[in-house]
């Protein structure tokens, strides 16, 4: 993992972690591996488990951590009714799998360009290559969508104590979402779920190239969503309102890590 992957979902991403870093289990460079990644994924909960159990030397777990995916998505498929409207944001590698997995309930999902690098227009090809009907909008105008939406689906990137961390601008797709009653479903494994992370801020130039003197950017590609906005969590083990729960020791290192990137980046808990 030497360069940072901005376009796929957590659910791909985390796979190849788990491939890079069990190479390293038990070896002096591991520290090194693991440091390497979490600065390049701070924000995904996924990651610091796996640092976390390859620390740990627990394997087990990161082995069931790789099969837990496709258990979310068998619940996720069960979840969504036929001939609904499904409203998504960005790109969750889980979600796309799951409506791809309801190509035959008739339902048509909206979505929209996940700037600043539009992974949203990547997930709007996957499913229309499957013949569902997609429509794009951008996303400022997804909030506005939702209105027409049976049920809301998106990933997540953490599960935090009160709240997830996913995609810069779900926040406020979800505050409006709850307020009109929606019915708002988070597919993640429970291995999304641990005491903290970190945002960083991205690079300025994915949003204003050549931006004029006096303008400062800030590209920031995660947010914070409350909890209780959520109405559903579709998880490897059921659909619950319940949020999965963190239940392993932390180790030594993961705290040594966590200590080093409270200088580079924004914490959150």
């Amino acid at each position: 993992m030497k360069r940072q992957d901005k376009i796929s979902g957590a659910a791909e991403i985390e796979q190849k972690a788990i491939s890079h870093i069990k190479k390293y289990i038990g070896r002096k460079e591991l520290f090194e591996k693991c440091y390497s990644m979490l600065s390049a994924y701070p924000s995904m909960a996924s990651i610091w488990n796996i640092a976390n159990f390859a620390f740990l030397g627990d394997e087990k777990s990161m082995e069931k951590m790789a099969g837990a995916n496709e258990k979310v998505v068998s619940n996720g498929t069960d979840a969504v009714k036929s001939n609904s409207v499904i409203l998504t944001y960005s790109r969750s590698s889980t979600v796309s799998k799951i409506l791809q997995g309801c190509k035959n309930k008739g339902v048509s999902v909206i979505c929209s360009e996940s700037r600043p690098k539009y992974e949203g227009r990547k997930l709007a090809l996957e499913l229309a290559r499957k013949g569902i009907d997609v429509v794009l909008t951008t996303d400022a105008a997804l909030g506005f969508m939702a209105d027409e939406a049976d049920m809301i689906l998106i990933g997540a990137d953490a599960i935090l104590e009160n709240r997830i961390v996913n995609k810069a601008g779900t926040a406020p797709l979800l505050t409006y979402a709850n307020e009109r009653n929606k019915k708002i479903y988070v597919a993640a494994s429970s291995y999304k779920a641990f005491p903290f992370v970190f945002i960083k801020k991205e690079d300025d130039r994915e949003v204003w190239k050549d931006a004029p003197e006096g303008v400062e950017i800030k590209n920031f590609y995660f947010d914070v969503t409350d909890i209780e906005n959520i109405t559903y969590f579709i998880t490897e083990n059921d659909i619950s309102n319940e949020k999965p729960e963190f239940s392993y020791k932390i180790s030594d290192e993961i705290m040594e890590i966590k200590n080093m990137l409270e200088s580079k980046y924004r914490m959150v808990k």
